[in-house]
């Protein structure tokens, strides 16, 4: 535990030196040497995620904070929202291009047994995957300037938190970093519609958890 303290206590003032600043909740982004519109997997709290959407991708960028959490009591629910854009490979100006289009966010609703009302809690999370065809989830999707859109026709998906980790900085606590995969296939409005190989690296901290 105390190794990955310091491990994790480390990597918060490595992200604070690249950005040039304080402000560890800015996003790095690292390109997966595989495929450069999808960022390298990573469970260091680079704010980043990514999918393969068909030929386009869903991606995180730099206009919106790519993750809330929210916490409901009533249902005991967590839901999670990445918040993004649609991208596209652009190969005319080089092999390292992306076409950026418009807005996207995917939310995750998981009915949760245990109470998650705080991202101190989201340790319980950790190396959790959930069937996102399963009773008790609710998956959501934006696209620009639509209101969210419950779907319902969900052939086959997994959400995984592989790795979820508390920072703290000084004795405080500071973010909890959330690593894992997602991949879902659904059908909406007639389309055939599919996230694959989709990976994220988030740091929630209070002001991002409701």
């Amino acid at each position: 535990m105390k190794k990955t303290l310091i491990t994790l206590m480390a990597a918060a003032s490595l992200l604070a030196a690249c950005d040039g600043n304080d402000n560890i909740e800015n996003s790095i982004w690292i390109n997966d040497p595989d495929d450069f519109c999808l960022p390298k997997y990573s469970e260091w709290g680079y704010n980043t995620f990514g999918a393969q959407m068909g030929r386009s991708y869903f991606v995180s960028n730099w206009r919106d904070i790519p993750c809330s959490m929210e916490w409901h009591d009533e249902d005991s629910t967590l839901e999670f929202t990445m918040n993004g854009c649609q991208a596209f490979k652009n190969d005319r100006y080089g092999s390292e291009y992306m076409t950026f289009g418009g807005n996207m966010s995917l939310t995750i609703i998981i009915r949760y047994d245990s109470i998650i009302d705080g991202c101190q809690k989201l340790y319980m999370l950790d190396k959790k995957t959930f069937d996102l065809n399963a009773p008790g989830i609710t998956v959501l999707v934006k696209n620009k300037d639509n209101l969210p859109e419950p779907i319902s026709d969900i052939r086959s998906g997994e959400f995984c938190f592989k790795r979820v980790q508390m920072l703290y900085v000084d004795g405080k606590f500071e973010e909890a970093i959330v690593s894992g995969t997602f991949d879902i296939r659904y059908v909406k409005d007639g389309e055939k519609t599919w996230l694959s190989d989709g990976r994220f690296d988030l740091g929630i901290t209070n002001k991002l958890f409701w």
